[in-house]
């Protein structure tokens, strides 16, 4: 992330210790992508609760999941682990009975691109967070049936 540039790259290799903790966690809302021999390639947060910054109290009212902290290992970059997991918590979302899933991104144009255009993310809102834009995103929650096809294959 730092060689492409990525702002808060250097925060996110502290964080790298703290999600293994965290994936580590039976109590944690965290799921994680492996390969068949058990390596974890990608890693998220599914939050039962939609957060108070940026969300009306209508919506924050609705069932919803709330999907944060989503990291892709360097090996694995431009294979999609991020948007498995994405889809894959549309899908969760619909099987458990929520309505919504939703995310926040900051003031990366392209990856703002990159969730809507590739992903299916809706832009909900705008708002300014720590002085800087920031962009709450929205999916309905739907069955995926076909998710399986978009599942990694062997590198």
């Amino acid at each position: 992330m730092a060689e492409r540039g990525v702002r808060g790259a250097r925060g996110w290799e502290r964080f790298a210790e703290e999600s293994g903790r965290q994936a580590a966690d039976p109590n944690a809302p965290v799921w994680v992508v492996a390969t068949e021999a058990g390596r974890v390639i990608g890693r998220t947060t599914l939050g039962e609760q939609t957060p108070v910054w940026g969300w009306t109290e209508d919506e924050q009212a609705q069932p919803a999941y709330f999907l944060n902290t989503t990291v892709t290992h360097p090996e694995f970059a431009g294979q999609r682990v991020g948007s498995l997991l994405a889809w894959w918590a549309v899908d969760r979302a619909a099987e458990t009975g929520r309505e919504w899933v939703r995310r926040a991104v900051g003031p990366d144009p392209g990856l703002l691109r990159y969730y809507c255009d590739v992903q299916g993310w809706q832009i909900i809102h705008q708002t300014e967070r720590y002085g800087e834009d920031a962009y709450m995103l929205g999916r309905a929650a739907e069955p995926l049936p076909d998710l399986a096809h978009h599942l990694l294959s062997p590198a």
